[in-house]
């Protein structure tokens, strides 16, 4: 029972650190050490018992991470507590206690093996389980393990070779050496030496120091890089309830409450792009006769015009669709648009079948688009992610390989953050990896904060909080270069997790032959 006791109690500590390692704690040093209690726990039970400790463990830091959930669900398709509590759950278990669970009774296997083995292959099992995350059933890399380092600019810079997962790794190859090192100095005090015992975590800081050094050498190259003036970008922050992007007879007062913040920045800036953010206005820019001149006015003071969020409308017999989409309306010159491709599943449409909408589902109910816009303008080539869309790396690479100079994130956080929880904070976080991997500027323009720009290092400027009405600016350098990352993708994870099975299949001989 005591046994028992000290393991729940350990789970329920490495969970918590996840939670705490993340925004809006950003205690990021807590991510050094999150897996050490668990893996302590996976080490000494069985393959059933791992799994319930990766279950438990995952439960806790999706709790922990992801508090705002609740009132966000509950909110939003009205469910009421227990409701929102059910939905949580289950988002909970296909998304991530399961991928967990699976994690830990690998990472058992591979302990029992030699202490190298299980410095390669229990880190490469971690990012094998996030790209799992990121892939089946629609995907949800929300807050990996490596996003806790967002804010520590020289160790994220190798995102440009393996994406946020090179960081996941690193991070976890930390964890185990640590543990391995805990568990030689407490095992076998006697039959190993201070040097023999420490081994694994000399190879830990040499990987961290090896990544530092390439952090301050891309940082390096990226402060001297040879750079025009720029674009400058007004980012305006409408600060409006989050029930107003859904009450059509509101619409109007959206669109004069935007103009006049625009009106007002002009006065003081005179900016080569003007955005708004996601579902800024609930008129339809490319077909309402009344709304099109209105925004063509405000396009008007920006050589590169005007972007924003609305639905887009798209007559079919025998009905109606909608899409969630960004339009560029230029100074002179036709409207583009780009449709939402990833949707939110249940909130944007019906995983379990997607049905044309009614005149009374309209903005609830949507299309998928089929592919990545890219945005012409006056200062580049800009590449659309509406909301969500910037947590999913694969999106960001295929506007890149279609020319996209300026990324462009337009998000609805309103809804998410309503109980000040930290979601707007996360969600920034994961955007500081988008720029990193494809070291392209992103212009983020949200409902309700948080407004940014994020430079090709990382950096955030421009900041605009929750619950500010207003308007932010910054210059921004289009560019056209590309990253190993772009070029190649998830080719690092997916290698890690090859390494990861044929070590576990070399403990699976072992176990026979023994």
């Amino acid at each position: 029972m005591k046994t028992l006791t000290l393991d729940a109690v350990l789970v329920v500590v490495g969970g918590v650190l996840y939670g705490l390692a993340l925004p809006p704690h950003d205690l990021s040093i807590a991510a050094w050490i999150t897996l050490v209690p668990l893996l302590a726990v996976a080490a000494r039970t069985s393959n059933l018992g791992a799994f319930a400790a990766g279950f438990a463990y995952g439960t806790v830091f999706f709790a922990v991470t992801v508090a705002w959930v609740l009132d966000t669900v509950a909110a939003y398709f009205h469910t009421g507590f227990l409701g929102a509590i059910a939905f949580s759950a289950t988002i909970c278990l296909l998304f991530v206690s399961v991928y967990v669970g699976l994690f830990a009774v690998g990472a058992r296997m591979l302990l029992r093996e030699q202490r190298w083995l299980a410095l390669i292959g229990v880190p490469g099992l971690w990012i094998t389980c996030e790209l799992a995350r990121a892939t089946f059933l629609t995907g949800l890399p929300w807050e990996l393990l490596g996003h806790s380092q967002w804010n520590v600019r020289p160790l994220i810079q190798i995102a440009d070779l393996g994406g946020a997962y090179a960081v996941s790794y690193l991070v976890a190859f930390v964890n185990v050496s640590l543990y391995l090192v805990l568990r030689e100095l407490a095992c076998a005090p006697g039959r190993s030496t201070p040097l023999r015992a420490t081994l694994p975590m000399a190879a830990a800081l040499a990987l961290v120091a090896m990544d530092l050094a390439y952090g301050a050498w891309r940082l390096d190259i990226e402060a001297n890089r040879p750079t025009r003036t720029g674009a400058l970008v007004a980012i305006v922050q409408g600060d409006q309830e989050p029930s107003w992007t859904w009450d059509r007879s509101k619409a109007h007062r959206n669109l004069v409450r935007y103009s006049r913040l625009t009106q007002r920045a002009l006065a003081d800036l005179s900016p080569d792009l003007i955005v708004w953010p996601e579902y800024a206005l609930t008129l339809y820019p490319d077909t309402d006769p009344m709304v099109r001149p209105a925004l063509e006015r405000v396009a008007n003071h920006a050589p590169g015009g005007l972007v924003l969020g609305a639905p887009r409308i798209e007559r079919r017999r025998p009905g109606l669709r909608y899409f969630n989409s960004v339009f560029h309306v230029p100074p002179n010159g036709p409207i583009s648009a780009y449709d939402k491709i990833r949707l939110v599943p249940f909130a944007e449409y019906s995983p379990l079948g997607v049905a044309e909408a009614s005149a009374g589902e309209e903005d609830r109910t949507f299309g998928a688009g089929t592919r990545g816009n890219i945005l012409p303008s006056a200062i580049g080539r800009l590449g659309p992610l509406i909301c969500y869309e910037i947590i999913f790396p694969r999106l960001t690479r295929n506007l890149v390989h279609a020319g996209a100079e300026l990324l462009i994130n337009l998000a609805n956080d309103g809804w998410l953050d309503r109980s000040g929880l930290g979601a707007s904070a996360q969600h920034l976080s994961m955007t500081v990896f988008r720029a990193v991997e494809s070291r392209r500027y992103v212009v983020r323009a949200t409902t309700s904060g948080i407004s940014a720009f994020v430079d090709p290092t990382g950096r955030v400027y421009g900041r605009l909080g929750t619950g500010q009405a207003g308007v932010t600016s910054g210059r921004v350098h289009p560019r056209t270069d590309r990253t190993p990352y772009s070029t190649y993708g998830d080719v690092f994870a997916i290698l890690a997790g090859l390494v990861s099975v044929l070590a576990l299949l070399r403990t699976r001989r072992h176990e026979r032959s023994a």
